[in-house]
């Protein structure tokens, strides 16, 4: 982690949907997050792995009407998005699907194409039981940057650990986290790296990473950015 990391909109933008009260706000913070990347249709989405179509949105910016379409035809039978999704840890392109059979998936196809989508993509994220968090990010464009799919990733992410934390509220103890992994993560808060918390602390740097993802690990957090945002916002730790 580097100073510029800490210093910019990325994690004000991380920091504000962390910080959300409802899944309202929650949303219009991710819409906006996502708006500021580029133009898409966003679908986000829990799908049970082993009932092929069963898939139930909890936030959409496509037409209302398309949804109901969608449902109604029940095109998550035929979705090729769907068990790519249930196969993979990592996020895809809609291209790289398997390429559309029978005249059902041709009509999802041809109704994707007249809203104006070209492609997309798709990261899902695996939960511990049959559920699995489906996000899908549909554009006009032929092609997506690496850099657009990382920012998607790391705002859908976000999203389902803010998600779940609103749906399913967790109990944190105030003493969950040591006062030297308090420490550590209060200097990285300030924009130090590891090399210069270790200095500061008389350390060395394994020290360090070896508080830092103790932390990580009792906070159920994915990376040390999200980790130092969640230790703020229930007050474990303050700048």
């Amino acid at each position: 982690m580097n100073r510029d990391l800490m210093d910019n909109s990325t994690l004000d933008t991380l920091e504000a949907m962390l910080r959300t009260r409802t899944i309202e706000e929650l949303a219009q913070q991710f819409h906006k997050a996502v708006d500021a990347i580029g133009e898409f249709y966003c679908l986000l989405a829990n799908v049970n792995k082993f009932q092929r179509g069963a898939i139930q949105p909890t936030l959409s910016s496509y037409p209302k009407e398309w949804i109901s379409h969608y449902i109604g035809n029940n095109y998550g039978q035929v979705d090729p998005l769907l068990p790519r999704a249930m196969q993979t840890t990592v996020g895809f392109e809609w291209n790289t699907c398997d390429a559309m059979m029978n005249k059902k998936e041709w009509a999802l196809a041809a109704d994707i194409y007249e809203i104006g989508l070209r492609d997309g993509f798709v990261l899902p994220i695996h939960g511990p039981g049959s559920s699995v968090f489906f996000a899908s990010f549909g554009q006009t464009g032929r092609e997506m940057p690496l850099r657009m799919q990382i920012a998607l990733s790391m705002l859908t992410m976000q999203y389902h650990q803010r998600y779940q934390q609103l749906t399913a509220p967790q109990v944190i103890q105030p003493d969950i986290l040591t006062a030297r992994e308090r420490e550590c993560l209060l200097w990285v808060a300030n924009g130090r790296t590891t090399s210069e918390v270790a200095d500061i602390l008389n350390v060395n740097d394994n020290t360090i990473k070896f508080h830092l993802k103790n932390a990580q690990r009792k906070l159920e957090c994915t990376n040390r950015v999200t980790t130092v945002i969640k230790a703020l916002s229930l007050g474990l730790i303050s700048i």
